[in-house]
């Protein structure tokens, strides 16, 4: 008889993201701001090009399903290659052309050989054996990253199978709108010969990311769609016409200095410009506003609590033998931890006895929220906190850091106030992620009550134990393990290296190289900084979204 004994088999292990779960509660508040955007959805033309490809494919090979992967693959790639070429003969400016082109690392190489003198031929990208392959999903780009957004904004169907279809009502037009503006014809015989020119992609410059605003009634078309100009996506679509129209608003108001996400976070945050100049917005913006206010304020709690768990694991793993010391459990650790050389030394340097007295004497002390530029603001803090920990800093001062910063969170809270404001975020939606602004302001009140040792101790037990529960929910759903302290018989043991703090990515990059490709945002080209300024159609659309 057989037996089968899979069971027992250990699970395997993986690095995976978010080991405290801190970052999901501000994955779901930017997913609020800013739906139809997401992460890997870097490109503006990618939502015409993908519809049309469909489309175009359903008027010359219709229902041929075995053509479709592989045409697809090659289409793929060519999108990427020509907006590469289309760079190099041009101004060799990537934002306006090549960049976060799906496959790019992969096809500037084929482009290089080719720009040498060696042929190109597209399956040597496209087949899945091949070492050139340039993606590893059968959909390339639009299978991992736009199917969703394209089905969200009533593009596509993702769920016509075996692939995708475009939808009549949306799709269709707008692959229409793409096709008179390019050749079609010349770029469906490439895409079947399978054998790539230079004079090949510079006959299909039309395709290029940067000819967007050239094609006038599709790029009108998926600003409609981006700003939900005809009011087709209700509430999901307003909200993302406030954030984008947040920034442009932005974009206006700074003066001398150029849009960056660590300015996009500060000043909403703060709702102040750079030397702490009130941010003037209108009030159609303000809960806008406040709801990134919000994310930010999380943002600072999970870098902080990552921070946590980071020191916290250096400080368990053992440098040699003879300094290895068992502990049998978190709770063991956290109060050796919490009365060693290291909180000894950051309860001196902070100089007073109790959480409550360091938050009390911040009332005061703090510099206002409005001035982030302001060394002891909790942005400026929390960014010497990242950098002092990818330095290899000593854990002294990296935890003395993090202490401000909680402190600091701690001091702006109102706690009369829900912490997530005007957001959806119901309790059942965080039941997974222990560390959170709810929590975290109760947690806070008892804090406030505990010497620096003690609340160092509640606050390591409670980083390290939510990562155990986290990873264990994780083995149980997935049977992966995202294990990096695990309780043995020989105490509590570092797995694998160890994981650094970091940021969430609000969307921010895609939504601002979005607004660029359709013509929105533009840079100043009179100033040797470059900065990004607003086009005639952004200042435009930036009022549209305000009213």
């Amino acid at each position: 008889m057989k037996i089968e004994t899979g069971w027992v088999t250990p699970p395997v292990s993986i690095g995976g993201l978010d080991h405290l779960g801190t970052q999901a509660p501000c994955v779901l508040i930017y997913a609020q701001l800013l739906p139809g955007i997401t992460n890997v959805t870097d490109r503006a033309r990618y939502y015409s090009l993908y519809p049309w490809f469909i489309w175009s494919f359903d008027q010359r090979y219709p229902k041929d399903a075995e053509k479709f992967v592989e045409f697809f693959r090659r289409s793929d790639c060519l999108f990427t290659l020509i907006s590469e070429r289309h760079s190099r003969i041009t101004d060799h400016d990537n934002e306006r052309h090549g960049a976060a082109m799906v496959g790019r690392v992969k096809l500037l190489q084929a482009l290089d050989r080719l720009e040498a003198g060696h042929p190109l031929t597209l399956s040597d990208y496209t087949a899945q054996n091949s070492k050139y392959r340039y993606f590893q999903n059968p959909m390339g780009g639009l299978g991992q990253y736009y199917a969703g957004s394209l089905s969200d904004l009533k593009l596509i169907n993702g769920s016509d199978k075996p692939w995708f279809n475009y939808t009549e009502q949306y799709g269709a037009p707008l692959a229409k709108q793409l096709n008179s503006t390019v050749d079609a014809d010349q770029f469906w015989a490439l895409v079947e010969s399978g054998v790539v020119t230079l004079s090949d992609l510079d006959n299909l410059s039309g395709f290029c990311a940067c000819r967007l605003p050239e094609s006038i009634d599709e790029c009108n078309t998926l600003t409609d769609l981006y700003f939900d100009r005809k009011k087709l996506f209700n509430q999901v679509g307003v909200q993302r016409s406030k954030s984008l129209g947040l920034i442009l608003n932005l974009v206006n108001s700074l003066e001398n200095i150029d849009l960056s996400e660590s300015v996009f976070r500060a000043c909403t945050y703060s709702g102040s410009l750079p030397g702490q100049v009130q941010w003037d917005v209108p009030s159609s913006l303000r809960s806008t506003l406040d709801c990134w206010a919000l994310y930010q304020r999380n943002n600072l709690l999970s870098i902080a609590c990552q921070t946590v768990f980071a020191v916290a694991l250096r400080e368990l793993e053992p440098q040699n033998s003879s300094s290895k010391v068992i502990y049998q459990s978190v709770e063991s650790f956290a109060e050796y931890f919490s009365n060693g050389p290291v909180i000894i030394a950051v309860t001196d340097k902070i100089g007073v006895k109790s959480l409550g007295d360091l938050v009390d004497s911040l009332v005061s002390l703090a510099p206002s929220v409005n001035a982030w530029d302001n060394e002891n603001h909790e942005i400026q803090i929390a960014e010497r906190m990242l950098t002092a920990w990818d330095h290899g800093k000593d854990s002294t001062i990296i935890f003395e850091l993090l202490i401000s910063v909680l402190a600091l969170l701690a001091c702006r809270d109102v706690p009369q106030k829900n912490p997530y404001g005007g957001l959806y975020m119901p309790l059942e939606a965080l039941e997974d992620y222990p560390i959170n602004l709810v929590s975290f302001q109760a947690r806070v009140k008892e804090w406030k009550k505990m010497s620096i040792p003690k609340f160092v101790e509640d606050l390591v037990t409670w980083c390290l134990n939510t990562h155990l529960k986290v990873a264990l929910r994780k083995l149980r759903y997935t049977g992966r393990s995202t294990f990096h302290l695990r309780p043995t018989e020989r105490g509590m043991e570092v797995i694998d290296k160890i994981p650094p703090p970091a940021n969430t990515r609000p969307r921010f990059r895609q939504s601002v190289q979005i607004l660029r490709d359709i013509g929105v945002l533009t840079r100043d080209n009179s100033k040797l900084s470059r900065p990004t300024i607003l086009s005639i159609n952004g200042k435009i659309l930036m009022e549209t979204a305000s009213a």
